[in-house]
């Protein structure tokens, strides 16, 4: 029988340019608010500060006020960089066994789930991590921003209060979370329609059947224009952090005063990597940055422009032996010791590339075993401790009895990069750790906790295993590339740890393949973080039997008529050539760019 030939998309986006600056966002509403700051005279961190502020309010299935991030900066006056941290933490009252882990369950929701007892990692006021947004965003504009606060933050002050237009993403999104959020009067009543249901967004076509619904969330328009006034401390005190802590103290919830009195965000160096005379730059506190600068460092011992019909696989056996990593060693470092320098290091990079060389196969986690991240929490495959230069001793990671490990890597994410006319250049990413965090919002305030306790493993006595003020291992991996001291890439991604598979594609198709910035993001990409390799469906079918023939378990995604998928991530990125910059984003998304 003829093979059958079918029609199919051919899907791309067209990149803004402009010599002046670039934008790069998730929304139309953020990317014009950076837009207009850019405008106003403020430089790309102001821009990049309103972007993450109106997120907030336009993107509540994807992040928060309450939720947690990372931003990069390179400062064109003195040509350095810097992580300008804020990542989620557990309250001081969080106990390593504080959730009851239900094994055996088998359930993966999205990108793989763990169940615990009445999902209470995930929803409700148990999950929630100490919220860290505000304080970050305002840390980076008081750092390296020009213009005033309450400048920066109007726009995101007038998206709360005139609203935002509802569109079929979000419709799907709080379709998806609205059994849940019918349970808590506050999100019902801010982000459901009167009868508990989403508001419809007019998906066959706003031209003939009317605007989109608005919504309007004015308590939080009230306490964005406090942190507006007051800064850090209307948010972290006063009437804002008192209503936050009743919540919680009243629905079972540990986030107490002195745990937001005590939220400070971190500037500090970035993690570095040589990769091919570039500089990549990682933020400095634990994150999918950590391990996509490992899977560079072991391809960086490839020619991988050249190794043609061997590229694919090299590419799954090098993110293996970074996840292999991720899963057992990575931590944080306040808490646990982290071989942070030795993963990075030329000797175990080189080593963990011979062994790809050699036709080794990584020792990844049987599928009847369970999901990888539970599995390799526990069962160390790989040691480079030898190379660590502190000569530390090798901690050993093994579940408390009777424990059941487990680990949750969600959506609800965005992504922003801007960069200015002086050539100071921002990548940032922040979450609410799930779509719509943990659907509990605070009465009076309109803010919306995350989920962030959901990234550590419920189980003690692992390297992520839960601690009191301790940082989860997030996914979040935005970076920095330079060339020469100059910034040329800013990249990041939504779509949980499946972030760091497609953050690296992008770099390595710009770096080794020389493509630009839309066309590394518009590349069909694969994931090996979980127990298949995903593969998107763009891949030749050659090169997917390549993978199937050398033992790997291939799982094809569709991506003709998937807009809003997690699958793959969703890059966006800005990039500077001469004195041309580019901001482009991923085709199956929402996301929105612009360039002067």
């Amino acid at each position: 029988m003829p093979e059958t030939s079918r029609s199919f998309q051919r899907v791309d986006r067209v990149p803004a340019v402009g010599r002046e600056a670039a934008v790069a966002a998730a929304r139309r509403e953020a990317t014009d608010a950076a837009l207009a700051i850019l405008e106003k005279g403020g430089n790309a961190v102001d821009a990049a500060v309103a972007c993450g502020f109106v997120a907030a309010v336009v993107e509540p299935m994807d992040t928060c006020l309450a939720g947690s991030g990372f931003m990069l900066v390179h400062d064109p006056a003195d040509g350095r960089a810097w992580s300008v941290d804020f990542p989620s933490r557990a309250p001081l009252a969080a106990r390593p066994d504080m959730f009851r882990v239900q094994s055996g369950e088998g359930v993966s929701r999205l990108l793989g789930v763990s169940t615990v007892e009445h999902d209470a990692n995930i929803e409700g006021p148990l999950a929630c991590g100490v919220p860290a947004t505000v304080g970050g965003l305002l840390a980076a504009h008081a750092r390296f921003g020009r213009l005033p606060r309450a400048d920066v933050l109007a726009p995101a002050v007038a998206a709360a209060h005139d609203g935002f237009a509802v569109d079929a993403y979000y419709t799907l999104q709080a379709l998806d979370s609205a059994g849940r959020m019918n349970g808590r009067p506050e999100a019902r009543r801010i982000f459901l329609d009167a009868d508990g249901k989403p508001p419809i967004a007019p998906f066959l076509g706003s031209a003939s059947l009317g605007t989109a619904p608005r919504l309007r969330q004015p308590e939080l328009g009230a306490t964005l224009e406090r942190i507006a006034d007051l800064g850090a401390p209307g948010f972290y005190e006063g009437p804002v952090a008192h209503a936050i802590a009743e919540t919680c103290a009243e629905l079972g919830g540990l986030i107490s005063l002195e745990d937001l009195r005590h939220q400070r965000p971190v500037i500090a160096e970035p993690v570095r990597l040589d990769y091919r005379g570039h500089e990549i730059l990682a933020p400095a506190s634990p994150c999918g940055g950590w391990t996509e600068l490992e899977i560079l460092a072991v391809l960086r011992h490839f020619d991988v422009a050249r190794l043609g019909a061997d590229r694919l696989p090299v590419l799954v056996e090098a993110m293996r032996r970074a996840f292999l990593d991720r899963y057992h060693w990575l931590g944080d470092p306040e808490h646990v010791p982290v071989p942070l320098d030795a993963l990075l290091s030329e000797p175990y990079t080189k080593e963990l590339a011979g062994r790809i060389r050699d036709g080794e196969p990584a020792p990844w986690v049987d599928a009847a075993e369970g999901p990888p991240w539970e599995v390799l929490a526990f069962r160390a495959e790989q040691d480079p401790w030898p190379h660590d230069p502190e000569e530390r001793s090798k901690p050993v990671f093994g579940p408390a009895p009777g424990g059941h490990p487990g680990q949750f890597a969600g959506h609800g994410t965005t992504h922003f990069s801007v960069i200015d006319r002086d050539g100071m250049t921002v990548s940032t990413t922040h979450t609410a750790a799930n779509a719509f965090g943990c659907k509990v919002v605070v009465p009076g305030t309109g803010v919306l906790l995350d989920s962030s306790m959901a990234w550590f493993n419920a189980t003690p006595g692992a390297a992520n295993s839960i601690a009191p003020g301790k940082r989860p291992l997030a996914n979040m991996g935005p970076l920095l590339v330079r060339w020469h001291g100059r910034p040329v890439l800013a990249v990041g991604a939504p779509g949980g740890r499946r972030i760091i598979s497609a953050v690296t594609q992008v770099v390595s198709n710009v770096i080794d393949l020389g493509l630009d910035a839309q066309e590394a993001i518009s590349a069909p990409r694969i994931d090996a973080s979980g127990g298949a390799v995903l593969v998107s469906e763009r891949i030749d079918a050659g090169d997917r039997d390549r993978l199937a023939d050398r033992g790997h378990r291939v799982q094809i995604v569709p991506e003709q008529h998937e807009p809003f998928s997690y699958e793959m991530a969703r890059p966006v990125a800005c990039a500077v050539d001469g004195t041309r910059r580019t901001a482009a984003a991923d085709p199956f998304t929402t996301a929105h760019t612009a360039a002067l």
